[in-house]
This record gives structure tokens, C-alpha cells and sequence, in this order.
């Protein structure tokens, strides 16, 4: 019976190994993939996100927190999206209203229009602002923005729909589709090439994970927190020219200036005061 067993789990993982390599094969092999070129006038100036807008006096994800990212000049703009019970994209970040709306129910549970019925919370205080669905963030701002699309969804079908909607609004040059899951980066790269993906988690000690990867598969940038960034981390993005590629997220007034330092070009940024916008 154990071997039996031991001879099932082979069988399996030399499939799995087959599998693999002709991925890899059909993918490109492990060679280099070539950088985007983002829309902006400078390709080595710093480019800043502003993180779920500019939250310091509106709630996150919110117009207002956007509006004031563009008063502000921000020329990128991160904000997060889930679904609502109605099918609709929204922008919100946690999975549950509790923190954000005062309801203790799953965002996917209520529809747009029950969403819409609740002033969005800031500090548990409520805002005059509403939660907004990603057509009418794209309506008043997409041509303002590079926009980094933090995809917080459960299923395949939905990122088809979201790449149809950045189709829609003629934005696949300046939209990117962000994920903690390499096999979502995977399916956008093979199915829309022409999108731009980004892999988050992608820190310190997981330089690995590129390794391992197709070249046609290779997401276009990599994500990760800045507590995670260290010398080591920057020297390999350099032997790999991908520097330019890295996103760091987590980035405030305690942070920020040592990430210029390494020669970090990509932040996702919680604007403070100090803050000099390029």
C-alpha cells in the first residue's frame, strides 16, 4: 500500500515537473523580459503614487482623497478594488464595511446602491464622502493618473471584466493591475499582454520567485513594502535591471528619503507635509 502511494506521488511530481518546463518552454524561457515605458516626461525621475489618494483629511479611496492627490500634482494614484453584491468594481480596500462604512457585514454582501447609503468613516468620524465605483473614478480622473489598481478580487472572470473596462477607457498604457497571487499576474500576462501587472509581495528574500518564472509570464513590475528593501535587495535589482521595476509601498516621512538613497524610482507614498512632489 505505501508503495503504492510513494509511486502515485511520482508519477505526480514528474507531471508536475513536465508541465513546468514546457511552461517555460512555450513561455519564453527564463530570458529577460524588456521594461515598460510608463507615460512621464522623465524615466529616471521619481514617480509617486499617492496612496488611496491624499488621506490626510479624507477618508481613503474617496474623490475627495483623489481630487486632492491631483491638486497636489501627484502623477500616479494607488487605490484598491473589490466587487459589490451587484457586480459593480469599488473602490475599497478591507474586505469588511466595519472600519470604513460602520456596518458589520462583508463589502461583497451589499450592493452599489446600499454602499451609497453610508458616508464613508475617517478616524470612526463620519465624512461627507461616499464610496465611489471605479467607472466613476475613471470618468472624472483618467487621464490624470497613472493608476495602480490595487485588485483585491476573487475569481478569474473578474479580472477579464476589469481588463475590459481599462480597454473601455483606452488605458492599457497607464493602468496597472496589481496582486499578491503570481498565478492571477500569470493568466493577465498570457491572456492581455499589452496590460501592465505588477506582483505584490514581492520583498527581501523572495528574489526566487523571479527567478523561477517564464519570461512572457514575468509580471512588468514588483511590489513590496519598504521595511523589506534593504542593500542586498537593491544590488540584485540591479545585476537584473530591475530597479526601475520595483514598486515600494509603506513609504512616509520616516522612509521616504532613505528609499531615494537606494535608488528606489517607484513609491506608493502617504503624503505628509514635508513631501516635495516631483
Amino acid at each position: 500500500m505505501l508503495k503504492s502511494i510513494f509511486k502515485a506521488l511520482f508519477i505526480l511530481i514528474i507531471l508536475i515537473i513536465l508541465v513546468y518546463v514546457s511552461l517555460v518552454y512555450f513561455q519564453g524561457g527564463f530570458g529577460k523580459k524588456d521594461p515598460v515605458i510608463l507615460p512621464v516626461k522623465n524615466q529616471d525621475s521619481v514617480l509617486l503614487f499617492a496612496h488611496r489618494g491624499v488621506t490626510e483629511k479624507f477618508p481613503e479611496n474617496s474623490r475627495e482623497a483623489i481630487e486632492q492627490a491631483k491638486k497636489l500634482k501627484f502623477k500616479g494614484l494607488e487605490v484598491d478594488i473589490r466587487k459589490s453584491a451587484d457586480n459593480q468594481f469599488i473602490l475599497f480596500h478591507d474586505e469588511n464595511a466595519g472600519r470604513l462604512l460602520g456596518i458589520d457585514t462583508n463589502i461583497y454582501n451589499l450592493t452599489t446602491r446600499q454602499i451609497k447609503g453610508y458616508k464613508l468613516l475617517i478616524d470612526k468620524d463620519t465624512s461627507k464622502s461616499m464610496v465611489m465605483t471605479l467607472p466613476e473614478m475613471l470618468d472624472e480622473y483618467r487621464g490624470d493618473f497613472i493608476i495602480y489598481l490595487d485588485m483585491k478580487l476573487k475569481g478569474i472572470a473578474e479580472v477579464d471584466e476589469l481588463v475590459h473596462l481599462i480597454w473601455t477607457y483606452d488605458l492599457s498604457g497607464s493602468v496597472i493591475i496589481a496582486n499578491v497571487n503570481p498565478l492571477v499576474i500569470f493568466y493577465v500576462e498570457y491572456n492581455y499582454p499589452a496590460i501592465m501587472t505588477a506582483l505584490e509581495g514581492f520583498d527581501t528574500g523572495k528574489e526566487w520567485i523571479w527567478r523561477l518564472m517564464p519570461k512572457d509570464l514575468k509580471p512588468d513590475f514588483l511590489s513590496g513594502f519598504a521595511s523589506k528593501v534593504d542593500e542586498k535587495h537593491v544590488e540584485w535589482l540591479k545585476k537584473k535591471d530591475l530597479l526601475g521595476s520595483r514598486i515600494v509601498y509603506g513609504i512616509d516621512s520616516t522612509n521616504y528619503q532613505a528609499m531615494v538613497d537606494l535608488g528606489v524610482k517607484k513609491m506608493i507614498v502617504d503624503y505628509y507635509k514635508a513631501l516635495q512632489i516631483p
